[in-house]
């Protein structure tokens, strides 16, 4: 549990706002239309990610790596292999926690901390949440990728994150860094490589019983 928690409490290096072109209305609408059609025509994705957690009150970095596993609709599997294993799978309304304590599944419904999270993790995957309402989202070109900086405007988000950026690579469509920042300062930036999409993804990948 702290393993996961360390990512809901996580993902971003700041980006310097004078080396941002802000988009302009109808250049942000093609943006997210782009971005939205991609996600439709993505029925599966798998990444490499590393993840390096900054502690603001402890000046201490945490770094994690492992690879994720992504299936529409609602199938996610982020796991980290070192430096200890642990993994959460969501397959459409249950989360699976597991590690080498043992493992714990949820029913997202019955909990709305966990609904918000488990909706949250599958729309920055596939960039969905640009276009959630329950943010406020800023676009911007930064050296050849889309910036997109949404902000938390109500609920259980906007009491664990001050801040969510996002960085989109053009050419696939697809976010490459998932950046939270907390609201304590804390920030955590994850880091997604080596994608694969639409490639056969193991059923067990989503497995949660």
């Amino acid at each position: 549990m702290r393993k996961f928690c360390s990512f809901l409490i996580g993902c971003l290096t700041f980006l310097s706002l004078s080396a941002q072109t802000p988009l302009s209305q109808q250049e942000a609408q093609q943006v997210l239309s782009q971005i939205s059609a991609a996600a439709q025509q993505t029925k599966t994705l798998q990444a490499q990610f590393v993840q390096t957690k900054t502690l603001k009150m402890l000046n201490h970095r945490l770094v994690s790596r492992g690879r994720m596993s992504y299936a529409q609709p609602t199938q996610l599997r982020w796991e980290y292999s070192t430096p200890t294993h642990y993994v959460f799978v969501l397959s459409g309304n249950k989360v699976l926690l597991g590690g080498d304590r043992g493992k714990n599944v949820v029913d997202v419904r019955q909990n709305k901390v966990f609904q918000q999270i488990a909706r949250l993790m599958v729309s920055n995957v596939t960039g969905q949440c640009l276009t959630d309402r329950s943010f406020r989202t800023q676009l911007f070109s930064h050296n050849g990728t889309w910036i997109a900086q949404l902000t938390p405007q109500r609920g259980e988000m906007k009491a664990l994150f001050s801040q969510i950026t996002l960085t989109i690579d053009p050419k696939l469509a697809v976010v490459s860094r998932v950046v939270l920042t907390e609201r304590s300062g804390d920030v955590t930036t994850i880091e997604l490589s080596g994608f694969k999409k639409n490639q056969h993804v193991a059923a067990s990948d989503f497995k949660v019983d």
